[in-house]
């Protein structure tokens, strides 16, 4: 369940899952609250007062306590600093994201719209497990996200891989999403169905294999 809790930032509870990105999200929560000094340090700053230390530890404590689910909260329960409650978490969750890692870079590489998905929404999903892949410090170069993403791509969608990858002297995703996007919206106003375009696939793939079986021939005749 998603929640702000008056921070002003909405965000899903640690369930223990995805602790990489909630780790850096619940630090910029820290950040508004201006008082992530809580989970850097163990004792309090020299120029604070032993009351406000405490103060402010409690509130940052709850905080983060806020911020998990039922699971998690008793699992962390004997912690009762912000510093070894973070501490804790980092050492109990913080493996879990190298199998996280592992499933996001499946679900990128075996990615495959199938004919009924809406474009939009592949598109979107496509983008989320990038951001989640370079939240957890994955990062691809512009060519290898647009190669990943023009694999992804409808079977009926051949035609337009190959000439945006032709015509492009340097591949972007950024451009690419638009020119997916465009060409998205074009194939919708001229009213063409899935199968027009598997139709038209499969015409001009045999096409080509019919000219590539004459010029066989012209060479063994």
């Amino acid at each position: 369940m998603a929640s702000t809790f008056g921070t002003g930032v909405d965000f899903r509870k640690l369930d223990g899952n995805k602790f990489t990105l909630w780790k850096e999200i619940m630090q910029d929560v820290l950040i508004i609250r201006r008082h992530v000094e809580a989970i850097r340090h163990s004792e309090k700053p020299a120029l604070m007062t032993t009351e406000e230390w405490r103060s402010i530890d409690k509130i940052m404590h709850s905080t983060i306590w806020m911020h998990l689910t039922e699971n998690v909260y008793f699992r962390m329960a004997k912690e009762t600093t912000t510093f070894s409650l973070w501490e804790k978490l980092h050492v109990v969750y913080e493996k879990n994201s190298f199998s996280s890692k592992l499933i996001l870079i499946r679900q990128l590489f075996n990615m495959k719209m199938r004919e009924s998905d809406p474009t939009t929404f592949r598109i979107n999903t496509f983008s989320r497990v990038l951001s989640e892949l370079s939240s957890q410090g994955i990062n691809f170069e512009e060519e290898v996200k647009a190669l990943t993403l023009l694999s992804s791509l409808r079977v009926s969608w051949e035609i337009f891989c190959t000439t945006f990858a032709t015509s492009c002297s340097k591949l972007n995703l950024d451009e690419l999403i638009n020119q997916v996007l465009t060409e998205d919206i074009w194939r919708k106003s001229m009213g063409l169905t899935i199968n027009d375009s598997v139709e038209a696939h499969n015409s001009i793939e045999s096409f080509d294999r019919s000219n590539q079986s004459r010029k066989q021939a012209k060479r063994t005749g």
